[in-house]
């Protein structure tokens, strides 16, 4: 039986970027996959199964989501994995032609890893030569450049690994609206699963706008990342060097960079300084 890969999208409201999502997944070359679509309850499902029987080419099943919570959304999707691997899709971002089978083959080719970690790239980018991957030794790597939609998992992490912290990310109701992603892919570390670097795995999506960020998220996502480096006793050396690495950013990005970045870091820095010594 080929390997199944269960693609896991959770959206509010955003079907047309939905749609493009599923326009690119409908364009892959390897097309053992299937798609768990988490939707807010508040879609109407007719608008929800039109945009499905667009693509009858593609496995979709839809469910309602639990609230707006992006991690208890992500956790009522995965009791419907049917595949052997999985892995959580934004509704925003777009697939490469060959991104399904590059993950296949890396999982092929490394059975020891269970966690692989793709590259993003912006929209209207070019895209990078694939490198070859490498197995991650240090933990602390797995901070940095790793958005939860170039994620993908074997499904066996899940009995070690039960689920996204629900504290954590957008819709939690709590201060720390990031970090979701990075936290489950440490557990998945730490409880001794193989973690890899695939460069040759790529995703497109948006590239944020630093310049528009307003404060609020701002002060959110500095809060969910301090939440996270505290939850993992990572070293005052290390929470330190997180705190200043945005105002250590400052001066290339002076020279680079419009007044709007520069606001963006020094509030950065700010907001996890402030958040050093908050709740555990």
């Amino acid at each position: 039986m080929p390997v199944l890969l269960s693609i896991i999208v959770v959206t509010i409201d955003r079907l047309r970027l939905v749609e493009r999502l599923f326009l690119s997944l409908a364009q892959q070359t390897c097309g053992n996959f299937e798609v768990l679509l988490m939707h807010a309850a508040k879609v109407p499902q007719a608008d929800v199964a039109a945009v499905c029987r667009r693509f009858p080419e593609l496995t979709i099943r839809a469910f309602p989501t639990p609230d707006t919570c992006l991690s208890r959304s992500r956790n009522a999707a995965l009791p419907h994995i049917r595949g052997e691997l999985f892995c959580i899709a934004d509704d925003d971002c777009v697939y490469e032609p060959d991104t399904v089978a590059r993950v296949l083959e890396q999982f092929r080719r490394f059975p020891d890893v269970a966690a692989l970690t793709g590259t993003a790239v912006g929209l209207d980018e070019s895209v990078p030569p694939a490198r070859e991957g490498a197995v991650v030794r240090d933990a602390r790597w797995l901070f940095q450049g790793c958005p939860s939609y170039v994620h993908f998992y074997r499904t066996r992490v899940l009995d070690a690994v039960h689920g996204f912290d629900e504290e954590l990310g957008l819709g939690s109701g709590t201060p720390w609206q990031s970090g979701e992603e990075t936290d489950f892919l440490l557990r998945t570390a730490q409880a001794g699963f193989g973690v890899m670097r695939a460069p040759a795995v790529r995703i497109r999506h948006p590239r944020p706008n630093l310049r528009e960020l307003p404060q609020e998220k701002i002060r959110a996502y500095a809060a969910g990342r301090m939440r996270l480096l505290r939850k993992h006793g990572c070293s005052r050396a290390f929470v330190l060097a997180n705190v200043v690495y945005p105002l250590a950013m400052l001066p290339c990005e002076c020279l680079a960079a419009s007044w709007r970045i520069m606001r963006y870091r020094w509030a950065m820095f700010w907001e996890r300084l402030r958040n050093l010594r908050g709740a555990a």
